[in-house]
């Protein structure tokens, strides 16, 4: 979601052997087209749902800017440092990742697009809450093969691209996302999708993506045209 919650976008040199591993588990059929999309404000509410966990809690939650540090305030309503909010963070993703609501229209859109193209889910949240995020979108009936990036996005799309040899498309919330895929894997068609419509303004345009979209209609005309189905 934010820069501070995105799980390090920087490319890093080669892609991570667990993440190789599990690129290659997602079982990609060549000559079929493909859809990669992310997970958090993309297929499920990220902020809004922290935004509600932090309340419960006591804290007050108001974002005004794309990070995490300036949103948060304490019972007293005084400003927490980053080593008072990282742990607020990390105890909501192993607490709450199983339970985060789905994005309007994600899975209904996704089964439409599953019958003619193949769908995969990087996600950059980490490795440890695997299982969680697994159980968490099949539940929602998005039950697609997941892969829990490292870094920037771009060497996996480049992988995805190279093992598909189809029309490719990619849908993500992060501008650092849509950036690394473009250097790496031009060919695929970006679509910036930002599930949260309060969020929407703050996180403003993202110039690397193809496509800006507000929501799943919208996304799925524009995913059909660009894998041609």
């Amino acid at each position: 979601m934010t820069r501070q919650a995105n799980w390090f976008a920087n490319d890093l040199d080669e892609i991570p052997r667990r993440v190789a591993e599990e690129l290659e588990a997602a079982a990609i059929k060549p000559g079929r087209p493909l859809l990669a999309v992310d997970a958090d404000e993309v297929l499920v509410h990220f902020a809004r749902h922290f935004g509600a966990w932090l309340e419960s809690l006591g804290y007050a939650f108001r974002l005004t800017e794309y990070r995490l540090d300036t949103a948060i305030r304490g019972p007293r309503g005084e400003a927490l440092t980053r080593a008072e909010i990282q742990p607020l963070v990390w105890d909501f993703i192993e607490a709450e990742t199983r339970r985060q609501p789905a994005v309007d229209g994600a899975a209904e859109t996704l089964a439409r697009l599953s019958r003619e193209a193949q769908v995969v889910v990087v996600t950059n949240a980490p490795a440890k809450v695997r299982a969680c995020r697994v159980a968490n979108l099949a539940g929602l009936g998005m039950d697609y093969p997941v892969v829990m990036n490292e870094g920037g996005k771009g060497r996996a799309l480049r992988w995805l691209a190279d093992r598909a040899a189809a029309p490719l498309a990619f849908v993500d919330d992060s501008a650092d996302q849509h950036a690394s895929v473009a250097r790496h894997a031009a060919e695929a068609a970006r679509v910036h999708l930002v599930g949260c419509e309060t969020l929407r303004p703050i996180v403003g345009r993202a110039e690397s993506a193809d496509h800006h979209v507000e929501d799943w209609r919208a996304a799925e005309e524009t995913i059909r045209r660009a894998l041609g189905l």
